[in-house]
């Protein structure tokens, strides 16, 4: 009894407590605020209530609320940046909740028929807008975004969206993006709409990772193509809109310090002096007929110092403003400096050319790797707009980004067929830079008639100068009788410069078509691109003497000479080539409003591409100069239905291509890290695609958004790179095509808030195929051991089948209190595709968890963290084969790193460590 009385009284007690809580909460004021025009909410505007003096920020879902008021009217005060004050009454009954939605107009200046406000184009919402509106299936990420990220390069804040991954360079540093399966040539890079042109020593494809984040106002990935857009990317399009110039005084800093934990525990940045390094070899400066000396060799640029603790740091500042009456010309100025110290420690297991019976793998080679990388990133953006009238407005962009690598490596390299170690050292300075300068001009003929062009003038620069490494020798287990012996020493020079002209022109026009909403438009574009590329090598061996060898102690006591007076000369190769390329467009678009709720996109686009190159190989040697001729009809069609205001379908086809890589139409190429490059004029075609796409949009408030699409890609000649065996122990990677190739797979997007609390994650599931001849060794019934060729069917190189993102945001504008937990997953994939049956190189699945953090205070000033790779994920290759069947083959060695016997054998573990970033950031 007494139980059950003690229970009644806490029903009772808890049922009196949940009614005045319920009272309470019902006598409030809730509220929605949103632009007037736009209709988008304004997160972050203040709201006070007169009578009590109470404020409220407006919540991420775009609402604000008073609870525990009287009953009575009461006076709503709302404030916001660039929009002018507002105030209203509420009424408040007994009982009850007033809910009232509120509009507040921007205090503008209109340019053209844009409204430019402070915030239009930055933040999370009007992402979602661009999104909704967009007539291809198209993901943005906001400069806010972007802001409280982890991240400080545009190649890595890629990898958070949806269907994307990001390959890594040396350092673990993001570089290339996947999209869909499809690996970086597939994709093409535009800057503020503009094809710039890559700075890649081979390629195509953009190393994103020369972009500091913080010059982007947003970032596009579009995953579908309309006849208006760039034909060249099959896999998609990624768009770099730089900041613009700002509606009023815009200044903004910041600065950053931290560290890479690579370099704790006892492990030192290993740092050259890269003042003796010449930018020119021996023939650029004496002659191409020039016999080289030992003495234009110095040594001291191989010496290595140790920086214990390299501290990292970040600075940035931006300066806008509008000038004259009306504020018709605009400025803004934007820089960014960093300077960061990346290390990695990996193991790597060097196979043999030739596999063993069964395509059991044989190593030839183990090596202990040591990285230690500084780059240093400049970027400055810098744009002027002026409006002559509302019907007129030209404006002037200028973008120059450049990124200086200085890397070390040491290896340690164990011959298994010896049992002697081979010490190398090798110091690299690497500097790449883009440049580009747009005139565009957008100029509106009448009501319904539009011109706009673009006259933009590119530059991309690639420089190694003096690369230089040198081995020496010693037996695996040292005696007092053994020596350490002088190896060969190595001296490249390589560079190579992209520059492009190109004219874009566009004309659009809107009437009615069988009294329906119609919009023509037509246009084309032409580039033309060349590509200058040289290449010099030195191979110098230990000066004998009357010795059989030379007793290595330091690179400084070291003594080099030529074989022969031959080997000083600079020799032409394939690797010194002009390239030049013009590409023609044009295109026919039309968009129909079928309906209310039915609009159709479609039209055709032409592009037809000359190419010519010569090298400087003798003339006798094959394909030493070529030209190159093709047509491509690029039909597209897009049809996009409006379920509700905040709801769309979309249905999608479009038809693509992909340009072969310079230096892959080049019969010639370079030593890579582990194999030697080489191109394949004979045979290689260009790439072509056939793409459709489903998506479904939900965007229900705001920021918030429910996007789920399915994909189907039918590839022609799709171009990857195999292993040719080129010796008894050497591989060369050509490029090939592999006939034809299917992609297809789905991928869910949902950002959800829930007031200061956020969610925002996706999932893609990719799945490709493609079957291509390999080689398989075996033993016949005769006993002898031969080869067959043996199909195989795989994935495509690069592409993971599961890939996902979740990010856990906290998000307090009254506080100004912003906070970010960022988790990415990586599946499988293939890296590198191998001549022979089963022995592909797969990268394993990588999972990743990154942290940021901003913080508010004297209301101008916040304080941020970025903290990356907190999980210390490894980059790890791996064959697919059985260790335990490798281990039972004769002349097998035991090989570290092994965590499952039966199923792969690892042949490759890099790792980063995690590093830290913390700074001040200012903003007027």
């Amino acid at each position: 009894m007494k139980y059950f009385y003690l229970y009644n009284k806490f029903l009772l007690l808890l049922s009196i407590g949940l009614f005045f809580s319920i009272t309470a909460f019902a006598q409030s004021i809730r509220g929605k605020v949103t632009d007037a025009t736009s209709k988008e909410t304004l997160v972050g505007a203040s709201v006070t209530l007169k009578e009590t003096g109470r404020s409220q920020a407006v919540q991420l879902d775009g609402y604000f609320t008073f609870k525990n008021l009287n009953p009575g009217v009461y006076t709503l005060q709302l404030r916001f940046i660039s929009y002018k004050t507002k105030e209203l009454k509420a009424t408040v009954e007994d009982g009850r909740q007033s809910t009232i939605n509120i509009a507040m107009d921007a205090d503008t200046r209109q340019m053209l028929d844009v409204n430019i406000t402070a915030n239009s184009e930055s933040t999370d919402k009007r992402a979602r807008t661009l999104e909704r509106n967009a007539n291809q299936v198209v993901n943005v990420v906001s400069a806010r975004n972007i802001e409280i990220s982890p991240d400080i390069t545009v190649a890595n804040v890629i990898q958070r969206v949806s269907g994307v991954t990001i390959e890594r360079s040396s350092s673990g540093e993001g570089r290339y993006p996947i999209i869909r399966g499809m690996e970086k040539r597939y994709i093409n890079t535009l800057v503020n709409g503009i094809k710039i042109p890559s700075p890649d020593n081979k390629n195509r494809f953009i190393p994103l990772d020369l972009f500091p984040a913080e010059l982007l106002e947003r970032l596009e990935v579009s995953k579908t193509l309309t006849p208006s857009m760039e034909g060249d990317a099959i896999g998609g399009t990624l768009n770099l809109v730089m900041k613009d110039a700002p509606a009023r005084r815009l200044f903004q800093a910041n600065f950053a310090a931290g560290y890479n934990t690579v370099f704790n525990g006892g492990r030192d940045f290993q740092q050259f002096d890269r003042s003796y390094i010449n930018k020119r070899s021996p023939a650029e400066i004496n002659g191409n007929s020039y016999a080289a000396t030992p003495a234009d060799f110095p040594a001291k640029n191989l010496n290595f110092t140790q920086k214990s603790a390299p501290v990292n740091t970040n600075f940035g500042i931006t300066f806008g403003d509008r000038f004259g009456k009306d504020g018709k010309l605009g400025f803004l100025v934007s820089g960014s400096f960093q300077n960061n110290y990346t290390g990695n420690n990996s193991t790597f297991f060097l196979p043999n050319a030739q596999p063993g019976l069964n395509n059991i793998p044989q190593f030839i080679e183990l090596q202990s790797r040591s990285y230690s990388q500084q780059s240093r990133r400049i970027g400055i953006n810098n744009k002027f707009d002026y409006k002559f009238n509302n019907k007129n407005k030209i404006s002037l962009v200028n973008i120059f980004v450049r990124l200086d690598d200085y890397q070390s490596r040491l290896i340690s390299d164990t011959i298994a067929l010896n049992s002697l170690v081979d010490a190398q050292a090798r110091t690299r300075w690497q500097y790449q830079s883009i440049y580009n300068s747009t005139l565009q001009g957008v100029h509106q003929l009448n009501d319904a008639l539009k011109f706009d062009w673009s006259l933009a003038y590119s530059t991309a620069n690639n420089h190694i100068p003096d690369q230089a490494d040198f081995t020496h020798e010693y037996p695996v287990t040292k005696t007092s009788t053994s020596t350490d012996i002088l190896q060969g020493m190595n001296r490249i020079w390589t560079r190579n410069s992209d520059k492009d002209y190109a004219a874009y022109l566009n004309l659009t026009d809107n009437f009615n078509l069988f009294g329906k909403k119609f919009e023509l438009k037509f246009g084309g574009v032409e580039r033309n691109k060349t590509r200058d590329a040289y290449y010099n090598s030195y191979s110098l061996t230990p000066l004998l003497g009357s010795n059989t060898s030379q007793a290595y102690t330091d690179i400084n006591s070291a003594q080099y000479v030529f074989k022969s007076t031959g080997s000083s000369l600079y020799v032409p190769d394939g690797n010194t080539y002009t390239f030049k390329e013009n590409v023609v467009a044009g295109y026919i678009q039309g968009k129909l409003q079928l309906t209310d709720r039915l609009e159709a996109l479609g039209g055709l686009r032409i592009e037809h591409t000359q190419q010519n190159y010569d090298t400087e190989l003798p003339d006798a040697v094959a394909y030493k100069s070529g030209k190159i001729r093709y047509t491509d009809f690029l039909p597209s069609g897009t049809l996009k239905y409006k379920l509700k205001e905040n709801q769309n379908l979309r249905l999608s086809y479009y038809r693509a291509l992909a340009r072969p890589g310079f230096a892959e139409l080049i019969p010639d190429g370079q030593q890579g890290e582990v194999f030697k490059e080489s191109g394949n004029p004979a045979g290689l075609n260009h790439t072509t695609a056939d793409n459709i796409d489903f998506r479904y949009e939900l965007f229900p408030h705001d920021a918030d958004e429910v996007l789920l699409g399915a994909f189907y890609k039918k590839i022609q000649d799709p171009i990857e790179f195999s292993a040719v065996k080129t010796g008894v122990t050497s591989q060369t990677l050509i490029p090939q095509n592999f006939g034809d190739a299917r992609n297809y797979g789905f991928e869910a997007v949902a950002t959800k808030y829930f007031g200061p609390f956020g969610f925002v994650g996706n999932y893609t599931y990719t799945k490709s195929k493609i079957t291509s001849d390999k080689l398989f060794s075996y033993r016949t019934d005769a006993g002898q051991v031969t080869s067959r060729i043996q199909a195989e069917t795989r994935p495509l190189q690069g592409q993971s089948t599961h890939i996902g993102n979740i990010a856990l945001i906290y998000k307090n504008p009254k506080i100004g209190l912003d906070l970010q937990t960022a988790f990415v997953y990586t599946g499988a994939r293939i890296a590198l595709v191998s001549p022979y049956y089963g022995l592909d190189y797969w990268q394993a699945p990588t999972k990743q968890l990154d942290v940021s953090v901003e913080k508010r205070f004297a209301k101008k000033f916040s304080f941020y963290g970025k903290v990356n790779n907190l999980t210390n994920t490894p980059y790890i290759l791996e064959l697919h084969q059985s260790y335990s069947n490798y281990l039972s083959a004769p002349g097998a060695r035991l090989l570290s790193l092994q965590t499952d016997a039966n199923n792969k054998i690892i042949v490759q573990k890099d790792l980063f460590k995690t590093n830290f970033l913390f700074g001040i950031r200012y903003k007027l």
